[in-house]
């Protein structure tokens, strides 16, 4: 319904730039900035306008990039009240010229600025309504000078990652950069060229895919979830950085065979996946730095049980099982042990919500080292459930490319 909805409000809002000469203004277009649509950067005779630290696109560029219908017959147009009324597939949006909200399906939503008509006869739209009545990703980027408009960079993810199934490599050459490509993943070559291969491949492999969790931290998205190569099945993480243009630009992953179930019955990949606690995204993730720095690295074990609520914790480490008592005990048995691996350094940290991902480099008294990606769910500030997936990083000498695990 969204998706109608901005069509008709976009075609709508083209006959204002006739109908309220009351709210024309002096505007002067701001140059350098960029528009990409879909992935498509666009070349607008007519630049945007930078308002109140907002940008406005001249709105029958915009229409024309969407390829919006320019259908008269769902739009009606009040002189009196300066208003448009869009009726479009069930769905109702009333724009009124120089208002800084819009009406959809009766509900008032506010908008960054307000709708302007120039002197000369544009309408510029605060590129926000793509956002709120169609529900498409908009990233306006003042550093760079760049608007993007399109599919989120979550769903770019999901459809490279579902690609390694379907074996279409056009999702990968739409969002992946041509020629600025870092991988470490070092079982491939660096550069886009040898992941299109790879797609190819695992779609001959017969590879399934099951995406459970996809998180999203700035430039980062993470995703986690089970593939299936020839009948043997993995659990993966999968991060990728984009740029300010929505092209991706680096990616990281790890990569472990599944296990059975664990003493608790939890497999590495099943549990809780809604994201929630927005507004505590970078809360939770300084308590899980600062839990994996002080317990994981620093082996400050005595703090382990200021980091959870009693003995309440979810394990899907397929050799634990839940509860407190049962890390302690693993950790105890580890120390005794000598310890074959230990938590040295901490090389990232995304997170979204209820769920932050830590990225680790493990270090062995033989100077070797894996890589471990454990993903955390924080619930009222204590750490409630831990997946992760650990990988060795392979001798030098199996390298394909120089880029490193990390």
């Amino acid at each position: 319904m969204k998706k109608h909805t901005v069509t008709a409000a976009l075609a709508g809002l083209l006959v204002l730039s006739s109908a309220v000469p009351a709210l024309a203004a002096e505007v002067k277009p701001t140059t350098g900035i960029q528009v990409w649509v879909d992935g498509k950067k666009e070349a607008y005779k007519i630049a945007p306008i930078v308002r109140n630290k907002q940008v406005l696109i001249p709105l029958r560029q915009l229409a024309s990039s969407l390829g919006i219908p320019m259908d008269a017959k769902h739009i009606t147009f009040n002189t009196a009240r300066q208003s448009t009324t869009i009726r479009y597939d069930q769905a109702t949006v009333v724009l009124v010229s120089g208002s800084p909200e819009a009406q959809i399906n009766g509900i008032k939503v506010p908008l960054s600025t307000s709708t302007l008509l120039t002197k000369q006869g544009v309408t510029y739209v605060p590129v926000d309504v793509v956002k709120e009545a169609w529900g498409k990703q908009v990233i306006w980027d003042p550093a760079s000078q760049t608007v993007q408009i399109g599919v989120s960079n979550k769903d770019k993810v999901v459809e490279i990652v579902k690609s390694f199934e379907t074996g279409d490599t056009k999702a990968a050459e739409t969002w992946i950069s041509k020629d600025q490509y870092i991988q470490h993943n070092l079982s491939f070559a660096s550069g886009r060229d040898a992941l299109l291969q790879g797609i190819s491949q695992l779609k001959q492999a017969g590879t399934k895919v099951e995406i459970h969790r996809v998180l999203q931290d700035g430039n980062f998205v993470a995703v986690h979830y089970k593939t299936t190569i020839a009948g043997k099945s993995s659990i993966v993480f999968d991060i990728f950085r984009f740029d300010s243009n929505g092209k991706i630009v680096e990616h990281w992953d790890n990569i472990q065979d599944s296990a059975p179930a664990n003493p608790s019955g939890r497999t590495m990949i099943d549990g809780t996946t809604q994201i929630t606690d927005l507004n505590q995204t970078e809360t939770n993730k300084t308590l899980i730095r600062k839990f994996v720095d002080d317990v994981l690295v620093g082996k400050n074990r005595a703090a382990l049980e200021s980091y959870y609520n009693g003995d309440h914790y979810i394990q899907h480490n397929p050799l634990f099982g839940d509860g407190v008592s049962n890390l302690k005990q693993a950790f105890s048995a580890a120390g005794s042990q000598g310890a074959s691996f230990g938590y040295g350094q901490v090389h990232m940290v995304i997170g979204e919500g209820n769920f932050v991902l830590v990225v680790s480099e493990l270090t062995s008294s033989k100077g070797t080292s894996a890589a471990v990606y454990d993903l955390f769910r924080v619930e009222n500030g204590k750490v409630a459930e831990h997946w992760d997936v650990v990988q060795e990083v392979p001798a030098k000498t199996e390298w394909k490319n120089t880029n490193g695990k990390f």
